[in-house]
């Protein structure tokens, strides 16, 4: 009886959380610099006192105030665990995951500061809150969430900002009150539905997450309650969600994004919270979460199956390949397709392929064009496509962006229409990315006219 229960909450989760959507794979944050490795996952793991600010502009006080914010806020932390716990059980891995699955069913350790200081963000900017903070000495919380439109605003030199997490100069959410046209709270907007949501967010923040006999039925009521809300990015506890999600450690999951998940996550395009598109709680995510958890955990050889029932596992946080897999990244007029090899996690050595239009009258586009290209030879005004072909390794498997090239290298582009003129040009790097040779070969309607080499 109780596998059948299982089968059919995995089939609700699946229905109600994966919805298609073209986006990248879960992958770890890689762009807050000064964040730890996984800011609210250590936390997590430690059983640390997570302190937090709430700081709700007068606009942001029209949608919600501080003790709805606070039970939103709480149940968004509440959620990702949940989700993640619910994938765990469902998919039959317990016993492998059981280090991960004993920190989601804790409770987290959450206290709001009764005061808090946000001069650490920017003196010159906090007269544009609607009340200054208090003069005493108090803590900088763990994490402050400012609901307001002015302060960051004005503190970047904008109108308007969109919500986003950022861990400088401390960890702090900004969710801008003229972004939200939706409170699941608001019982003038929704009614009986919003009277169920308050209920509901009531039961959940007041059940263990150990309790699986009442979190389980209570979790899938809030999910069909969502799906009928038509819950989307411009719901306060989306928001909440997805810079959260940034919070554990989570990176923007556009499909154009690059955020080097070739060492972690997966390579298969799928949907989740975190891609700016799908707006529920996923497989992904929960995938994304555990792989989180494992790294703060150092818990190095720890092998797991997706939760998204694809056939894909992960091996160090990283899909475990038996075969060369490709993923291709559209931004645009270029065009970015890498392959990645089954040894890429343990020597971070992938092939990568570009190709973009490019122009000989546009200084943006013709910064791209490689410095070792002739452009006096080029017909001038004339626009081309650009195809670059080799292998990159990343020297710090941690810092995805420290890439260097090894191996031979082709690069070619084309200009003009017709019998074009092209130049390609291959290289030669050894493993720590010194050029060795090159050799770069000129042509003017399909004839070769020069060719220039030189060794190293």
């Amino acid at each position: 009886m109780l596998k059948k229960y299982f089968a059919f909450l995995f089939a609700l989760l699946s229905f109600l959380f994966v919805c298609p959507a073209q986006a990248r794979p879960t992958a770890p944050i890689f762009t807050y610099r000064n964040n730890p490795q996984a800011f609210l996952t250590q936390k997590l793991v430690n059983n640390e006192p997570i302190t937090y600010c709430i700081y709700l502009g007068k606009a942001a006080r029209n949608i919600t105030n501080l003790q709805d914010f606070e039970d939103t806020l709480k149940l968004s932390i509440k959620l990702w665990m949940i989700n993640t716990a619910q994938f765990i059980r469902l998919s039959g891995q317990e016993k492998e995951l059981a280090p991960i699955l004993d920190v989601l069913e804790k409770e987290p350790n959450l206290q709001m500061l009764p005061e808090c200081n946000f001069s650490v963000y920017a003196k010159g900017n906090l007269k544009d809150l609607d009340f200054p903070p208090s003069g005493k000495k108090v803590p900088v919380a763990d994490l402050s969430v400012f609901v307001e439109d002015r302060f960051f605003a004005h503190m970047h030199g904008m109108e308007t900002i969109e919500p986003f997490f950022s861990a400088v100069p401390a960890p702090h959410i900004v969710l801008p009150a003229q972004y939200f046209n939706v409170n699941p709270a608001d019982e003038s907007l929704l009614g009986d539905k919003a009277r169920k949501f308050v209920s509901l967010r009531k039961q959940l923040l007041q059940t263990p997450n150990y309790d699986l006999k009442q979190i389980q039925p209570l979790f899938m009521q809030m999910a069909k309650l969502l799906y009928g809300l038509r819950y989307h990015r411009k719901s306060i506890l989306y928001a909440l969600q997805h810079e959260l999600g940034h919070a554990f450690g989570l990176a923007d999951q556009r499909p154009s994004a690059d955020h080097g998940d070739l060492l972690l996550g997966t390579v298969q395009p799928r949907s989740g919270i975190m891609d700016n598109f799908t707006t529920y709680l996923s497989c992904d995510d929960a995938d994304g979460i555990v792989i989180l958890l494992q790294q703060t955990m150092n818990l190095k050889h720890l092998r797991f199956t997706s939760f998204c029932q694809d056939g894909i596992a992960f091996a160090g946080g990283a899909e475990a390949l038996s075969a060369p897999k490709k993923r291709v990244i559209r931004a645009g007029s270029a065009t970015t397709a890498r392959t990645y090899y089954p040894q890429t996690a343990s020597n971070g050595v992938y092939l990568m392929e570009t190709s973009a239009y490019v122009s000989t009258e546009s200084e943006e586009t013709a910064k791209k064009i490689y410095y070792l290209f002739d452009f006096d030879l080029m017909p001038k005004g004339k626009g081309g496509f650009q195809y670059q072909r080799g292998k990159m390794k990343m020297p710090d498997l941690n810092n995805p962006e420290n890439r260097v090239p090894v191996g031979e290298h082709i690069t070619q582009i084309t200009l003009g229409a017709g019998p074009a003129h092209k130049q390609i040009l291959k290289e030669q790097y050894d493993d720590t990315g010194r050029l060795l040779s090159y050799t770069l070969e000129i042509y003017d309607n399909e004839v070769l006219k020069e060719t220039r080499h030189k060794t190293f």
